[in-house]
Order: structure tokens, then sequence, then C-alpha cells
């Protein structure tokens, strides 16, 4: 995961010993190879180098976290269909996609309470996650991050909280330990006590670690909390897309983090009917390592759109909306390759939304119930630069989308219940990058 009368024979001589200075060199040797046994190496030498490498998977593991009362798994995948729900009210739930399905796997996790809607997209693991519009303040809003391992070996992470004000101290989150099969949390308002809106940077420096935040906020300064699970997303970028944007918010925050050392300038677009920059947002500076918070709740009329963030410095962003007390969040995602599938909330009604970020293209969207009868079966064109919705209907159990290009992405928000529900859809992960560690000299 280095003058004298003894006549020169080629070989460095101790002048006052005569033995030859090889010995030296042999007590450099022993002293280094105690310092490797140790796992510790003098300054300058054999300093630990990391670097990547793309591994093609057998199999598609999902961790189910559960975190909020009521939990059940929806799982399967386009070839063998839906399996039975599955309540999460202890450790996480596993969902293993051997190759033969991997494509077309799918599992997510949802709640149902009687004003909300909770729903998340079980993570994959990988090495590096952000959170962004994570919290630490137990009363009025907090998070709590399940980190699982279901690789074979350890993995070693680093957890970094950034705040309004800057990083935010945060004793005891570098080198956790996590073990194979074993579950790590974190609950950030014991971890690292702050106000604001923060962001968090999960790393795991060997192996790689599936990560899931249950987030607890209440809408408006005091009463009662609202329990949502909190979308990992990609690392900072000069062009994040958010996804899964619920048509008619009541009120809207956007949250950003920049975690380099200058100030980052944030404009925004629409990507809507084509894509245009919203009336009455003004560009938005964030300062180093630091989050910014801004209300763009004007911005949504109901049309199908998605959110562009463009920065002249990587930054990362998500969207939390509040519709009738509940809150949903549009997380930033990835364009789809190939086909992806993913479940939605059984009984939900709503849309998938699908969006350009450039040329036109056709995306075949096949939507399943949970019989696995076809509900809808269609082409649709996606503008270029612009957004397409396409309808939801409560018999809907599971979609897959194949697209003819490589520029859209999409997400989804549904009604459920008294809630809403919303994400974003994340491409098939079929290879991954895994971290290397070895010595450099």
């Amino acid at each position: 995961m280095s003058s004298s009368p003894t006549r020169n024979s080629g070989r460095r001589v101790d002048v006052r010993t005569g033995r030859p200075a090889v010995l030296g060199l042999m007590v450099v040797a022993l002293a280094s190879g105690m310092f490797a046994l140790a796992g510790t190496t003098p300054l300058g030498i054999g300093t630990p180098v990391q670097s990547t490498s793309q591994v093609t998977l057998d199999q598609r593991t999902f961790s189910c976290t559960g975190g909020i009362s009521g939990t059940e798994v929806r799982s399967g995948s386009v070839a063998g269909g839906l399996d039975h729900p599955t309540a999460v009210t202890g450790p996480p739930h596993a969902v293993v996609a051997d190759k033969a399905v991997a494509q077309g796997a799918f599992a997510g996790q949802g709640a149902q309470g009687k004003h909300t809607a909770a729903w998340l997209p079980c993570p994959e693991p990988q090495a590096r996650w952000w959170f962004v519009g994570a919290g630490a303040a137990a009363v009025t809003h907090d998070t709590v991050l399940t980190l699982t391992n279901p690789r074979p070996g350890q993995a070693l992470v680093n957890v970094d909280v950034f705040g309004p004000a800057g990083r935010v101290s945060s004793p005891g989150l570098h080198g956790i330990t996590i073990l194979s099969g074993a579950t790590t949390t974190i609950d950030l308002a014991k971890s690292a006590p702050t106000l604001g809106n923060l962001a968090v940077r999960v790393v795991a420096h060997r192996g790689l670690v599936a990560v899931a935040a249950v987030d607890k906020y209440s809408p408006a300064a005091i009463g009662k909390t609202t329990t949502e699970w909190l979308p990992g997303q990609s690392s900072p970028s000069r062009d994040t897309t958010l996804a899964g944007i619920p048509a008619n918010p009541t009120a809207a925050s956007l949250v950003l983090v920049n975690p380099g050392p200058v100030d980052a300038v944030v404009k925004l677009q629409v990507i809507g009917t084509g894509t245009f920059a919203p009336v009455g947002v003004a560009a938005i500076t964030v300062k180093p390592a630091s989050t910014a918070t801004v209300r763009v709740g004007s911005i949504f009329d109901g049309s199908a759109m998605a959110l562009r963030v463009l920065a002249d410095h990587p930054v990362t962003a998500a969207l939390r909306s509040v519709q009738k007390g509940d809150i949903a969040f549009a997380t930033g995602v990835r364009a789809i390759s190939g086909a992806t599938a993913f479940a939605v909330p059984v009984g939900g009604t709503g849309r998938v939304v699908l969006s350009s970020l450039g040329a036109a293209e056709h995306v075949a969207v096949t939507a399943y119930d949970a019989a696995g009868h076809t509900v809808t079966d269609a082409k649709v064109t996606v503008p270029a630069r612009g957004s397409v919705g396409v309808s939801v209907s409560a018999r809907v159990a599971y979609v897959q989308l194949v697209p003819d290009g490589t520029d859209v992405v999409a997400g989804f928000s549904v009604t459920v219940g008294n809630g809403i529900a919303s994400a974003g859809v994340v491409p098939a992960i079929l290879s991954i990058r895994l971290p290397r560690v070895h010595q450099g000299w």
C-alpha cells in the first residue's frame, strides 16, 4: 500500500584503521533495514510514494449502510430483476453482483416517515469521497459517517473537515484503520464540532472504502430535524454538474467547498431550455480551504434542469432542497457511459431528468416494475446543452439508461407519500483505480 601514504587500490580505506569503508556502508544498510521493519524511514530516505493503477473488477459490491429507522434495501439487476427487499437494522448489508450481471446491477436504500422520504444509491468502495453540506452541531445539524471496508486487507483512511472559517480541527481523524469486513462510524458533532455548512473529504491511502453519511438537519433555525442520506460525490473540479433536483423546492441552498490554497471564483449555469446563467445569482468567491453557502431557490421554476458549477480553481458542491419540511440533495455526477441501471423508491411519482453537457444525444430509457415487467420503453432525444424530463409512475421500481454518446448526466426526483426523494445517477463502476504504496528513493 546512502593526504595518505596508503596506495590507492580502487576502494576507500579508513586511514586510521586500514579497514575498508565498506564496513560503514554495511552499518547504513543495516540501519535502513531496521527503519523499514519498524515502518519508519529516515527523513528523505525511503519516503512512501503513492500512485494508482486501473483494475478491472470481477464483481461489484454495494454497501447499504442503513442508519435511518426503517431502512429497506432494493437491489437487483436488469438481467435478474428485483430482489426481495431487505431491512437493515444492524451492520451494513452487502449486495454483490458478479461479472455476468455487473453492468446492469443496482442497489438503493430508502426509509419513509410520516412526512419524509429518504433515499440513497448504495455506495460502492472507492479511494476518495467528498460530502458537501454536512454539519457538526449536535442540536440543529449533525452528520454521522459510516465507513465500511468490504474488500480483503485493511484500509487506512484520513478524514478532513472544511467549514466556513477554514479547516476544522478534527484530532483523531487521520490514520484510521478499518479491517476487512469491518465498519467505523464518525459523528462529526463529537469529532469536529463546529457551526455552519461543512464539507468532508475521506481518502483511503490504502485499500478502498464505501462511505455513507446520515444527515440530521433542521430546515428552520430551531425545530424538528429531518433525517436524510447525504450522497458522496467525486473530487473537486473546475466543472461540476449537479443532478437530482426536485421540481419545485420551497427553498434551496448551494454549498460549495474550495480545498485549494487560493480563492476560487464560481459561476453557475442552468442546463434547462438551453444553458444559461441564472438571473440574480452573482459570481461567488470561496475562500481557501473553506465552504460557502448561497441561496438559489429563485432558480427553480418546475422545469427539467441540472445545475453546472464552473470555477477558476477546483471546487465541488451540493444543492440542499427543502420541500414541505423534507430535504433532498443534488450532488455532482459523472456523465453516463454505456448502460447504467438504478433503483427508485417504489410508489414514488416524479421524473428522471437527462441533461446534455455538449452535443445532442439519444438515450434509451427502459423502466421496470417490481415484477420485471416493462413500464416505459422510449428513445429520448436530449437537446444540445439542454435537459429533458421522463415521467416516473408509481409502478416503476428500477430504470436502465443507455446513451448513444458520453455527454449526458442524469438524476431523478420523486414524491413518496408526503416526502421527497432524489439522487444523481451514478454510472456503473466496472473498473477502479487502486492506491499503490511503494518506497521512493
